[in-house]
């Protein structure tokens, strides 16, 4: 019997476009003799939409209500929405979150879920919210053991107050030149190298447009970006091969991932390191995705300097789910999709089976106390 997966993707996030492609092709890509696809697309204004119209990137060049139906994600159940009557459209089996970045990487999509009852193909709550802050992310890596560049973080409303100070400390913890990233966006959207205090000051005003929390983190100009996915299929963990990303800026650039000369055209692949520092690499990926109980396909981004290899992020959705790291053609990944659908399922009934204390009595002591506190004395 067929299950009904829903494939959800765009978001309220400067990522949207590029999560509309990633979600098209997965949708298109899901096994249809296995599942009937969904596919949920949400607009950067919150609204939800349905239909067979968002499997093609090209009709989002119009106004969306011409094309897509209004659509909500209600009691497990998808609905389809003509005016104010809303039709079922079926019980969701399992869901797929193709959301980047906020509003849909960092949990959220995952907590609808949740509340929902509807199982999960993708990283959980708190792996997607810890993740998604790069600040939160150096505080897991150090809690593993896990290397990590230098690092400061800036918030908004403190460097109002004593901006002289965060100069100061980045300084002399840091030194020049050092990157800045807006902490809870991705794609390198916000992400500036500052050479001196000028440039320095200047970046974190622009980052600040961005995001109230700055990252601010030792650059290195001597380094390789190396990657490393991975998802669980059953018991296991499968770890990919390394991939090293290219780019002649100072570091991957918007363009340098999505553009015609992006990423998938620009890396090496298996990356050319040596044999030590790939199994530290695919170590210390399968450790954060089994230590954080992390589900779906994650890509890990560490940064090779010298002979220190160091964590710098992790993307809980990544661009087009990193399918490249797992099959030689985009067809082949058909299989990884479906691995991930029924792994959701499985981890969905596993959580099921649990205990959920009801009616302990709490409100009828609280209702009856109430009610003695309200007699009149005679």
């Amino acid at each position: 019997m067929q299950k009904n997966v829903a494939v959800l993707f765009g978001g309220i996030s400067c990522e949207n476009e590029i999560s509309i492609v990633t979600g098209v092709m997965a949708a298109n890509l899901l096994d249809r003799e296995r599942y009937w696809v969904y596919p949920v697309y949400i607009a950067q204004d919150g609204a939800f939409y349905t239909g067979e119209a968002l499997l093609d990137t090209a009709n989002y060049r119009e106004p969306l209500a011409r094309r897509f139906t209004p659509a909500v994600v209600a009691g497990g159940c998808l609905y389809e929405r003509r005016g104010r009557k809303l039709r079922e459209l079926c019980k969701i089996d399992c869901a797929l979150n193709c959301c980047h970045g906020m509003a849909g990487e960092d949990g959220a999509v995952s907590g609808l879920l949740d509340l929902n009852g509807i199982p999960n193909a993708s990283p959980g709550i708190a792996a997607s919210g810890v993740f998604m802050d790069k600040v939160l992310t150096k505080v897991v890596a150090k809690a593993l053991g896990i290397p990590a560049a230098p690092w400061f973080r800036i918030a908004e409303a403190d460097f109002q107050k004593r901006g002289t100070f965060a100069v100061k400390c980045i300084e002399e913890r840091l030194g020049y030149p050092v990157i800045l990233k807006p902490a809870r966006q991705g794609s390198s959207i916000g992400v500036a190298v500052a050479e001196d205090r000028a440039r320095l000051l200047f970046a974190v005003q622009a980052g600040f447009a961005y995001d109230t929390v700055l990252l601010a983190e030792k650059y290195f100009a001597e380094r390789r970006e190396i990657n490393c996915a991975a998802y669980r299929k059953g018991d296991e963990i499968c770890v990919s091969l390394c991939e090293e990303p290219k780019t002649d800026h100072k570091f991957l650039t918007f363009a340098d991932k999505y553009t015609e000369q992006g990423k998938q055209c620009r890396s090496e692949f298996p990356a050319k390191i040596s044999s030590k520092s790939a199994e530290r690499i695919r170590g210390y990926t399968k450790l954060l995705y089994r230590r954080m109980d992390l589900r779906g396909i994650v890509r890990a981004d560490f940064l090779i300097c010298g002979d220190e290899i160091y964590f710098n992020e992790m993307n809980t959705v990544p661009g087009a789910l990193a399918w490249y790291l797992f099959s030689e053609k985009l067809e082949q990944f058909q299989e990884v999709l479906t691995a991930l659908i029924e792994q959701g399922i499985c981890d969905r009934r596993a959580r099921a089976e649990k205990k959920l204390l009801s009616n302990c009595g709490v409100l009828s002591g609280a209702v009856r106390r109430g009610k003695t506190r309200g007699k009149t004395r005679p």
